[in-house]
């Protein structure tokens, strides 16, 4: 029998914190990257982002924006966070924008 594949607890981190300060971002796909730099600087960044169910002015199907592979980098229809974590799991620094993070 197959284990259950555990969740990263930095993403239940960030999944609380969406949910808490940003309820509109609640059903968004998380990314989550870790970063290289000092020992005091943010480890690790979560981003996610959504669009609106209007027709996209770019003609980019509305599954691959689901999904965040919109090749638009800015775009007025999304709906970006970026947040960033240290090397303990707390919340650092948010930036909500309509940039496509990479």
């Amino acid at each position: 029998m197959a284990r259950r594949k555990r969740q990263n607890p930095l993403l239940i981190v960030a999944q609380g914190y969406l949910n808490q300060y940003l309820p509109e971002m609640m059903g968004a796909k998380l990314r989550m990257r870790m970063l290289d730099g000092p020992p005091e600087a943010p480890r690790y960044v979560v981003t996610a982002e959504t669009c609106t169910g209007c027709t996209c002015p770019h003609g980019v199907l509305p599954v691959l924006a689901l999904n965040g592979q919109c090749p638009i980098t800015e775009c007025p229809l999304r709906h970006s966070v970026r947040l960033l974590l240290n090397r303990r799991g707390a919340v650092v620094h948010t930036t909500v924008s309509d940039i496509h993070w990479n």
